[in-house]
Protein backbone atom coordinates (compact mmCIF):
# COMPACT_ATOMS: atom_id res chain seq x y z
CA UNK A 1 0.00 0.00 0.00
CA UNK A 2 2.92 2.28 0.93
CA UNK A 3 4.17 1.89 -2.56
CA UNK A 4 0.97 2.62 -4.43
CA UNK A 5 0.69 6.06 -2.40
CA UNK A 6 4.29 6.44 -3.54
CA UNK A 7 3.46 6.06 -7.06
CA UNK A 8 -0.22 8.06 -6.34
CA UNK A 9 1.87 11.04 -4.92
CA UNK A 10 4.48 10.88 -7.71
CA UNK A 11 1.66 10.69 -10.13
CA UNK A 12 -0.12 13.61 -8.42
CA UNK A 13 3.05 15.95 -8.53
CA UNK A 14 3.32 15.48 -12.14
CA UNK A 15 0.06 16.25 -13.21
CA UNK A 16 0.38 18.98 -10.83
CA UNK A 17 3.94 20.35 -12.43
CA UNK A 18 2.10 19.73 -16.09
CA UNK A 19 -0.88 21.73 -15.11
CA UNK A 20 1.18 24.37 -13.67
CA UNK A 21 3.26 25.06 -16.68
CA UNK A 22 0.27 24.73 -18.93
CA UNK A 23 -1.38 27.97 -16.72
CA UNK A 24 2.22 29.17 -17.05
CA UNK A 25 2.28 28.89 -20.74
CA UNK A 26 -1.67 30.49 -20.84
CA UNK A 27 -0.87 32.84 -18.30
CA UNK A 28 2.18 34.01 -20.32
CA UNK A 29 0.42 34.28 -23.94
CA UNK A 30 -2.46 36.44 -22.17
CA UNK A 31 0.30 38.55 -21.21
CA UNK A 32 2.23 38.73 -23.97
CA UNK A 33 -0.88 39.71 -26.22
CA UNK A 34 -2.28 42.06 -23.50
CA UNK A 35 1.29 43.78 -23.94
CA UNK A 36 0.34 43.16 -27.99
CA UNK A 37 -2.82 45.11 -27.43
CA UNK A 38 -1.59 47.79 -25.15
CA UNK A 39 1.39 48.58 -27.85
CA UNK A 40 -1.34 48.72 -30.55
CA UNK A 41 -3.08 50.54 -28.59
CA UNK A 42 -0.23 52.89 -27.84
CA UNK A 43 0.74 53.04 -31.23
CA UNK A 44 -3.20 54.42 -32.18
CA UNK A 45 -2.57 56.90 -29.42
CA UNK A 46 0.53 57.98 -30.51
CA UNK A 47 -0.60 58.29 -34.04
CA UNK A 48 -3.75 59.97 -32.83
CA UNK A 49 -1.68 62.14 -31.00
CA UNK A 50 0.12 63.45 -33.61
CA UNK A 51 -2.83 64.27 -35.53
CA UNK A 52 -4.01 66.94 -33.16
CA UNK A 53 -7.18 67.67 -35.37
CA UNK A 54 -9.24 64.68 -36.51
CA UNK A 55 -11.85 66.58 -39.45
CA UNK A 56 -15.21 64.20 -39.91
CA UNK A 57 -16.20 64.71 -44.11
CA UNK A 58 -19.52 63.52 -45.57
CA UNK A 59 -20.98 63.26 -48.91
CA UNK A 60 -23.57 61.40 -51.43
CA UNK A 61 -20.91 60.17 -54.22
CA UNK A 62 -20.10 57.12 -55.25
CA UNK A 63 -16.36 56.38 -55.44
CA UNK A 64 -15.83 56.61 -59.10
CA UNK A 65 -17.52 60.78 -58.71
CA UNK A 66 -15.29 63.96 -58.78
CA UNK A 67 -16.61 64.36 -55.49
CA UNK A 68 -14.64 61.55 -54.28
CA UNK A 69 -12.01 62.21 -56.26
CA UNK A 70 -11.74 65.52 -54.98
CA UNK A 71 -12.04 64.96 -51.17
CA UNK A 72 -9.16 62.38 -51.50
CA UNK A 73 -7.23 65.12 -53.10
CA UNK A 74 -8.29 67.91 -50.48
CA UNK A 75 -7.95 65.52 -47.89
CA UNK A 76 -4.22 64.33 -48.89
CA UNK A 77 -2.71 67.64 -49.66
CA UNK A 78 -4.02 69.04 -46.28
CA UNK A 79 -2.83 66.25 -44.40
CA UNK A 80 0.65 66.41 -46.17
CA UNK A 81 0.86 70.75 -45.64
CA UNK A 82 -0.04 70.53 -41.80
CA UNK A 83 3.09 67.68 -41.38
CA UNK A 84 0.20 65.16 -40.12
CA UNK A 85 -1.27 67.37 -37.44
CA UNK A 86 -4.88 67.47 -39.39
CA UNK A 87 -6.41 63.40 -40.37
CA UNK A 88 -9.68 63.14 -41.95
CA UNK A 89 -12.40 60.39 -42.08
CA UNK A 90 -14.16 60.21 -45.27
CA UNK A 91 -18.23 58.85 -45.39
CA UNK A 92 -19.12 58.96 -48.84
CA UNK A 93 -21.81 57.31 -50.81
CA UNK A 94 -24.36 58.69 -48.51
CA UNK A 95 -23.20 56.90 -45.48
CA UNK A 96 -24.84 60.08 -43.31
CA UNK A 97 -28.12 60.58 -45.69
CA UNK A 98 -28.31 62.73 -48.72
CA UNK A 99 -27.38 66.05 -49.39
CA UNK A 100 -29.86 68.27 -47.19
CA UNK A 101 -29.02 65.87 -43.98
CA UNK A 102 -25.29 66.52 -44.79
CA UNK A 103 -26.15 70.36 -44.81
CA UNK A 104 -27.87 70.27 -41.05
CA UNK A 105 -25.48 67.84 -40.00
CA UNK A 106 -22.65 71.33 -40.93
CA UNK A 107 -24.84 73.26 -39.62
CA UNK A 108 -25.25 71.80 -36.18
CA UNK A 109 -21.74 70.40 -35.91
CA UNK A 110 -22.32 67.08 -36.11
CA UNK A 111 -20.13 66.89 -39.08
CA UNK A 112 -16.79 69.13 -39.71
CA UNK A 113 -17.52 68.76 -43.46
CA UNK A 114 -19.44 68.16 -46.81
CA UNK A 115 -19.49 69.16 -50.43
CA UNK A 116 -23.01 69.63 -51.86
CA UNK A 117 -24.60 71.21 -54.54
CA UNK A 118 -26.33 74.80 -54.43
CA UNK A 119 -30.06 73.92 -54.78
CA UNK A 120 -30.06 71.65 -51.19
CA UNK A 121 -27.89 74.49 -49.79
CA UNK A 122 -30.23 77.21 -51.02
CA UNK A 123 -32.81 75.85 -48.13
CA UNK A 124 -30.28 76.93 -45.70
CA UNK A 125 -28.76 80.21 -47.74
CA UNK A 126 -31.56 81.83 -49.82
CA UNK A 127 -28.54 83.72 -51.62
CA UNK A 128 -26.99 81.24 -53.59
CA UNK A 129 -30.21 79.85 -55.06
CA UNK A 130 -29.65 82.66 -57.86
CA UNK A 131 -27.11 79.61 -59.26
CA UNK A 132 -30.25 77.07 -60.27
CA UNK A 133 -31.88 79.79 -62.70
CA UNK A 134 -32.80 77.45 -65.15
CA UNK A 135 -30.21 78.46 -68.67
CA UNK A 136 -28.54 80.89 -66.46
CA UNK A 137 -24.82 80.36 -67.68
CA UNK A 138 -23.86 80.20 -71.16
CA UNK A 139 -21.48 77.48 -70.61
CA UNK A 140 -18.88 76.52 -67.86
CA UNK A 141 -16.34 78.84 -68.34
CA UNK A 142 -19.04 81.50 -68.01
CA UNK A 143 -19.70 79.76 -64.82
CA UNK A 144 -16.08 79.46 -63.52
CA UNK A 145 -15.42 83.58 -64.54
CA UNK A 146 -18.79 84.28 -62.42
CA UNK A 147 -17.96 82.19 -59.53
CA UNK A 148 -13.65 82.98 -59.51
CA UNK A 149 -14.55 86.41 -59.46
CA UNK A 150 -16.78 88.82 -56.94
CA UNK A 151 -19.92 87.57 -57.26
CA UNK A 152 -18.61 84.17 -55.97
CA UNK A 153 -16.78 86.07 -53.11
CA UNK A 154 -20.14 87.70 -51.90
CA UNK A 155 -22.20 84.40 -52.57
CA UNK A 156 -19.27 82.64 -50.02
CA UNK A 157 -19.59 85.84 -47.57
CA UNK A 158 -23.39 84.95 -47.46
CA UNK A 159 -22.87 81.10 -47.17
CA UNK A 160 -20.54 81.61 -43.82
CA UNK A 161 -23.35 84.22 -42.26
CA UNK A 162 -25.40 81.00 -42.00
CA UNK A 163 -23.07 78.82 -39.59
CA UNK A 164 -20.49 77.92 -42.26
CA UNK A 165 -17.17 78.09 -43.06
CA UNK A 166 -16.64 77.78 -47.29
CA UNK A 167 -13.50 76.77 -48.26
CA UNK A 168 -14.43 76.70 -52.34
CA UNK A 169 -16.94 76.70 -54.88
CA UNK A 170 -16.01 72.99 -56.42
CA UNK A 171 -18.97 71.61 -59.37
CA UNK A 172 -20.72 68.66 -60.08
CA UNK A 173 -21.33 70.08 -63.48
CA UNK A 174 -23.86 71.35 -66.45
CA UNK A 175 -26.97 69.37 -65.38
CA UNK A 176 -29.29 67.75 -68.34
CA UNK A 177 -32.50 65.80 -68.60
CA UNK A 178 -32.73 62.51 -68.44
CA UNK A 179 -35.81 59.68 -68.72
CA UNK A 180 -37.47 56.77 -69.38
CA UNK A 181 -40.50 58.20 -71.96
CA UNK A 182 -39.09 59.78 -74.90
CA UNK A 183 -35.93 61.62 -76.29
CA UNK A 184 -36.07 65.51 -75.13
CA UNK A 185 -35.98 68.02 -77.55
CA UNK A 186 -38.25 70.83 -76.42
CA UNK A 187 -40.19 71.40 -73.71
CA UNK A 188 -43.21 69.81 -75.50
CA UNK A 189 -40.80 66.24 -75.24
CA UNK A 190 -40.78 67.28 -71.00
CA UNK A 191 -45.04 67.54 -70.69
CA UNK A 192 -45.67 65.09 -67.93
CA UNK A 193 -42.92 63.46 -67.10
CA UNK A 194 -42.13 63.02 -62.91
CA UNK A 195 -39.13 64.41 -62.62
CA UNK A 196 -36.73 63.63 -59.45
CA UNK A 197 -35.35 67.24 -58.08
CA UNK A 198 -33.87 68.44 -55.05
CA UNK A 199 -35.81 70.27 -52.36
CA UNK A 200 -35.82 73.83 -53.94
CA UNK A 201 -38.29 75.88 -54.72
CA UNK A 202 -36.60 77.17 -58.20
CA UNK A 203 -36.22 74.05 -59.41
CA UNK A 204 -40.15 73.13 -58.66
CA UNK A 205 -41.16 76.03 -60.54
CA UNK A 206 -38.81 75.31 -63.44
CA UNK A 207 -39.65 71.67 -63.95
CA UNK A 208 -43.46 72.97 -63.38
CA UNK A 209 -42.89 75.71 -66.36
CA UNK A 210 -41.65 72.74 -68.67
CA UNK A 211 -44.71 71.00 -68.07
CA UNK A 212 -43.21 68.16 -65.62
CA UNK A 213 -44.58 67.04 -62.32
CA UNK A 214 -41.20 67.76 -59.83
CA UNK A 215 -41.06 64.92 -56.85
CA UNK A 216 -38.53 66.10 -54.41
CA UNK A 217 -36.12 62.54 -53.47
CA UNK A 218 -33.04 62.55 -51.74
CA UNK A 219 -30.32 61.16 -54.10
CA UNK A 220 -29.46 58.29 -52.30
CA UNK A 221 -33.22 56.88 -53.18
CA UNK A 222 -33.08 58.19 -56.61
CA UNK A 223 -32.10 54.62 -58.45
CA UNK A 224 -34.66 52.93 -56.60
CA UNK A 225 -37.40 55.26 -57.58
CA UNK A 226 -36.60 54.94 -61.20
CA UNK A 227 -36.26 51.26 -60.82
CA UNK A 228 -39.82 51.05 -59.54
CA UNK A 229 -41.50 53.91 -62.05
CA UNK A 230 -41.67 56.44 -58.94
CA UNK A 231 -40.31 59.33 -61.48
CA UNK A 232 -39.20 58.89 -65.38
CA UNK A 233 -35.99 61.11 -65.11
CA UNK A 234 -34.33 63.41 -63.27
CA UNK A 235 -31.14 66.51 -63.86
CA UNK A 236 -27.85 65.03 -64.01
CA UNK A 237 -24.56 65.89 -65.39
CA UNK A 238 -22.37 63.00 -66.85
CA UNK A 239 -20.70 62.03 -63.63
CA UNK A 240 -24.12 62.19 -61.33
CA UNK A 241 -25.65 59.47 -64.41
CA UNK A 242 -22.74 57.68 -64.54
CA UNK A 243 -21.28 56.47 -61.43
CA UNK A 244 -24.35 54.97 -59.62
CA UNK A 245 -25.17 53.32 -63.17
CA UNK A 246 -28.38 55.48 -63.60
CA UNK A 247 -27.40 53.84 -67.23
CA UNK A 248 -29.45 50.80 -66.12
CA UNK A 249 -32.33 52.42 -65.36
CA UNK A 250 -32.65 55.55 -67.97
CA UNK A 251 -32.33 55.17 -72.18
CA UNK A 252 -32.41 59.28 -73.00
CA UNK A 253 -30.40 61.84 -71.96
CA UNK A 254 -30.71 65.26 -73.26
CA UNK A 255 -27.53 67.85 -72.92
CA UNK A 256 -29.81 70.65 -72.04
CA UNK A 257 -27.65 72.17 -69.36
CA UNK A 258 -31.21 73.07 -67.52
CA UNK A 259 -28.57 74.42 -64.64
CA UNK A 260 -24.79 74.33 -63.69
CA UNK A 261 -24.41 72.72 -60.29
CA UNK A 262 -21.83 74.83 -58.18
CA UNK A 263 -20.90 72.81 -55.27
CA UNK A 264 -19.43 74.24 -52.39
CA UNK A 265 -17.00 72.63 -49.89
CA UNK A 266 -18.12 74.07 -46.31
CA UNK A 267 -16.82 73.78 -42.66
CA UNK A 268 -19.00 74.38 -39.62
CA UNK A 269 -18.03 77.51 -38.51
CA UNK A 270 -17.10 76.63 -34.83
CA UNK A 271 -14.94 73.77 -35.78
CA UNK A 272 -13.07 76.24 -38.34
CA UNK A 273 -12.59 78.58 -36.12
CA UNK A 274 -10.74 75.82 -33.39
CA UNK A 275 -8.36 75.52 -35.78
CA UNK A 276 -5.14 77.16 -35.01
CA UNK A 277 -4.68 79.76 -37.46
CA UNK A 278 -1.82 78.09 -39.47
CA UNK A 279 -4.03 75.00 -40.06
CA UNK A 280 -6.55 78.08 -40.80
CA UNK A 281 -5.23 78.95 -43.62
CA UNK A 282 -4.42 75.74 -45.11
CA UNK A 283 -7.45 74.87 -45.19
CA UNK A 284 -8.88 77.75 -47.04
CA UNK A 285 -6.01 77.66 -49.44
CA UNK A 286 -6.21 73.93 -49.99
CA UNK A 287 -9.83 74.23 -50.39
CA UNK A 288 -9.69 77.19 -53.39
CA UNK A 289 -6.94 75.20 -55.21
CA UNK A 290 -9.03 72.51 -55.33
CA UNK A 291 -11.57 74.26 -56.44
CA UNK A 292 -9.40 74.42 -60.12
CA UNK A 293 -8.51 71.00 -59.37
CA UNK A 294 -11.48 69.10 -58.85
CA UNK A 295 -13.04 71.17 -61.99
CA UNK A 296 -10.91 69.80 -64.15
CA UNK A 297 -11.26 66.53 -62.93
CA UNK A 298 -14.67 66.44 -63.49
CA UNK A 299 -14.59 68.24 -67.35
CA UNK A 300 -11.77 65.14 -67.79
CA UNK A 301 -14.09 62.70 -66.25
CA UNK A 302 -17.13 63.76 -68.12
CA UNK A 303 -15.55 62.87 -71.59
CA UNK A 304 -15.21 59.53 -70.74
CA UNK A 305 -18.19 59.33 -69.37
CA UNK A 306 -20.15 60.31 -72.16
CA UNK A 307 -18.70 57.17 -73.87
CA UNK A 308 -19.48 54.99 -71.88
CA UNK A 309 -22.81 55.83 -71.42
CA UNK A 310 -23.09 55.82 -75.02
CA UNK A 311 -21.43 52.06 -74.74
CA UNK A 312 -23.92 51.29 -72.41
CA UNK A 313 -27.06 52.32 -74.55
CA UNK A 314 -28.48 55.28 -73.25
CA UNK A 315 -29.77 57.42 -76.57
CA UNK A 316 -27.72 60.99 -76.22
CA UNK A 317 -28.79 64.31 -77.79
CA UNK A 318 -26.64 66.69 -78.25
CA UNK A 319 -27.06 70.17 -77.56
CA UNK A 320 -27.41 71.58 -81.44
CA UNK A 321 -30.45 69.08 -81.57
CA UNK A 322 -31.79 70.91 -78.52
CA UNK A 323 -34.51 73.79 -79.38
CA UNK A 324 -32.91 75.60 -76.54
CA UNK A 325 -34.85 79.10 -77.39
CA UNK A 326 -37.93 77.49 -76.91
CA UNK A 327 -36.90 76.21 -73.43
CA UNK A 328 -35.38 79.25 -72.54
CA UNK A 329 -38.86 80.94 -73.27
CA UNK A 330 -40.51 78.13 -71.42
CA UNK A 331 -39.05 79.15 -68.14
CA UNK A 332 -39.19 82.84 -68.41
CA UNK A 333 -42.44 83.23 -65.72
CA UNK A 334 -39.36 81.28 -63.50
CA UNK A 335 -37.31 84.54 -63.68
CA UNK A 336 -40.24 86.96 -63.71
CA UNK A 337 -41.40 85.01 -60.16
CA UNK A 338 -37.65 85.34 -58.55
CA UNK A 339 -36.91 89.31 -60.25
CA UNK A 340 -37.52 90.98 -57.23
CA UNK A 341 -35.34 88.88 -55.06
CA UNK A 342 -32.58 87.87 -57.91
CA UNK A 343 -33.13 90.23 -60.48
CA UNK A 344 -29.81 92.62 -59.44
CA UNK A 345 -27.89 89.56 -59.20
CA UNK A 346 -29.15 87.52 -62.52
CA UNK A 347 -28.01 90.82 -64.55
CA UNK A 348 -24.49 91.00 -62.89
CA UNK A 349 -24.01 87.05 -63.62
CA UNK A 350 -25.93 87.90 -66.81
CA UNK A 351 -22.89 90.66 -67.78
CA UNK A 352 -19.68 88.33 -66.72
CA UNK A 353 -17.25 87.83 -69.68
Amino acid sequence: MKGKNLLFMLLAAVVFSLLTACGGDNAESEKNSSEAEENQEGKDQAANSEAEFNLQIGHIAPDEHSYTKGIEEFTKRVEEKTDGRVSFEIFGNGQLGGERDLIEQVQLGSLDMTVVTAGPLGNFVPEISVLEMPFLFRDVEHAYATLDGEIGKELMASIDEQGFKTLGIWENGMRHITNNVRPVTSPEDTKGLKMRTVENEIYTDTYRAIGSDPTPIAFPEVYTALQQGVIDGLDASYGVFYTPNLFEVQKYFSETGIYYAAAPAIMNTDTFASLPEDIQQIMVETGQEMAGVQRQMNLDMEDEQKQEIIEQGVEIVETEDIDMEAFRKAVEPVYEKYEEQYGDMIERIRNVE
